[in-house]
């Protein structure tokens, strides 16, 4: 398509040509006129006026010719306003005012789209979207999003399907639970808890139902029944559930740190994790794996831009980024 941008460089080229044009013409009229030993034609070549008239001749049809591709690049790629549009349209005035929009508004919305576009153009046509932050986000989340729904069409066989789903057997369990006692030791309240627990184990040792050892008010209480290992860690923290979950049954244990303090604790009964058959979670398992081919397809198709447009790091950026490993491409 002609624009202005390259409007400059196509008339340069042109002149470039006609000046040739002009060389070659003259050239064969002197050729002709020696042949035929013409002294007025040689006298006729020399006028300036046929001059002019050559070079206006083909300045005309150059100017004809560009003109008429102008028209023609113009003319195959209008902006259009389709089905589509109009009820994108519609939708939209529908979602923010409760109602279809009546036909004045609808022509006012139409002719609002095609003002934004034809505007759009033009810009582009200008390389205004060049360097422009919002734009380049933008564009590059449409790509993801078409990279996304990609390989959602991916379709996995039986086979593959049972081999994911015994490659990720914890996410396809039933949690283990725990029932349990514990007597807390606040910090705050004492000068060693970490001291006081320590000594309230022996004496919980001795005898698993002393009633005698008192510990500190806890919001949650002191019994817990089946608590699964997430929901502990919800309430006491990560560190105080995976080690509360590998204490086994039979007796106190402890002390064991969370941020409320120091614990004591009692299993009283351990339900054990157990797989979940197959085909009472295949749906699960199916968008498990379309989940991990969307991020290995993403994974995949930023490699092969970055092999495809290759990138550059200057020296001031590699010394910003200092000398740790080198970069690498994360699926978002």
């Amino acid at each position: 398509m002609l624009t202005p941008r390259n409007l400059h460089s196509s008339a340069s080229s042109l002149g470039s040509t006609i000046h040739e044009e002009v060389q070659e013409v003259l050239a064969e009229m002197r050729d002709a006129s020696r042949r035929r030993g013409g002294g007025k034609r040689m006298t006729l070549l020399r006028e300036p006026l046929l001059h002019f008239a050559v070079v206006g001749a083909i300045l005309f049809g150059g100017y004809s010719w560009l003109n008429d591709r102008h028209v023609e690049a113009t003319a195959a790629d209008p902006v259009r306003i389709g089905e589509g549009d109009l009820r994108w349209l519609k939708q939209t005035w529908s979602s923010q005012w409760l109602r279809e929009p009546t036909a004045d508004e609808l022509k006012g919305l139409v002719d609002d789209l095609l003002n934004e576009k034809v505007m759009a153009r033009e810009a582009q046509e200008m390389g205004l979207e060049k360097d422009d932050t919002i734009i380049r986000r933008r564009l590059a989340q449409k790509l993801k999003f078409l990279v996304e729904d990609t390989a959602q069409l991916a379709e996995p066989t039986e086979a593959e399907l049972r081999q994911f789903y015994a490659a990720n057997p914890a996410h396809f369990e039933t949690p283990g639970k725990l029932s349990f006692r514990q007597v807390y030791f606040n910090p705050e309240h004492r000068k060693d808890a970490a001291a006081d627990a320590t000594a309230a184990l022996g004496a919980l040792s001795a005898n698993v139902e002393d009633e005698s050892i008192e510990g500190d008010r806890l919001l949650f209480g002191d019994s817990f029944a089946d608590t699964d290992e997430q929901a502990l860690s919800g309430m006491f923290g990560t560190d105080f559930a995976r080690e509360v979950f590998a204490l086994e049954p039979g007796g106190w244990r402890g002390p064991v740190k969370s941020g409320y303090g120091f614990h004591l604790v009692l299993i009283s009964h351990r339900t054990p994790t157990t797989s979940k058959p197959f085909e009472t979670v295949r749906d699960a398992v199916l968008a498990d794996w379309r989940s991990a081919k969307q991020t290995e397809f993403s994974r995949d198709y930023l490699i092969a831009l970055r092999n495809k447009y290759g990138v550059e790091l200057d020296d001031s950026t590699k010394a910003a980024l200092g000398s740790g490993p080198s970069m690498t491409v994360a699926a978002q």
